[in-house]
Order: structure tokens, then C-alpha cells, then sequence
């Protein structure tokens, strides 16, 4: 099973943002994003326990 758009989009978020910063947070994905930082950790957690 793939990744959901929304899951690609958040991963390519992340990996913008490593490629500037050592260390990525949820408030940094929100911010980058203009999502709110609760939707940002729960979409987050998701990605992190899908399988």
C-alpha cells in the first residue's frame, strides 16, 4: 500500500526542511506549512506508525 498525497507532502516538507536544519520539529513543518502545529503531530504520528 502507498503513501497517501498528504503523507508525500508532508515527507517532502521534512526533507526541505532537513536539507537547512540539523534537527526538524513539528512547529517547523506547521510554520512552513501554515497548517496548525496539532494537525502537523497528529499527521506526523501517523506517518510514523504507518507501515
Amino acid at each position: 500500500m502507498g503513501l497517501k498525497p498528504s503523507g508525500e507532502m508532508y515527507l517532502e516538507t521534512i526533507y526541505i526542511l532537513s536539507q537547512k536544519k540539523s534537527s526538524v520539529r513539528s512547529i517547523d513543518i506547521a510554520e512552513h506549512m501554515n497548517y496548525s502545529k496539532p494537525s502537523v503531530s497528529r499527521a506526523v504520528g501517523q506517518l510514523k506508525s504507518a507501515d
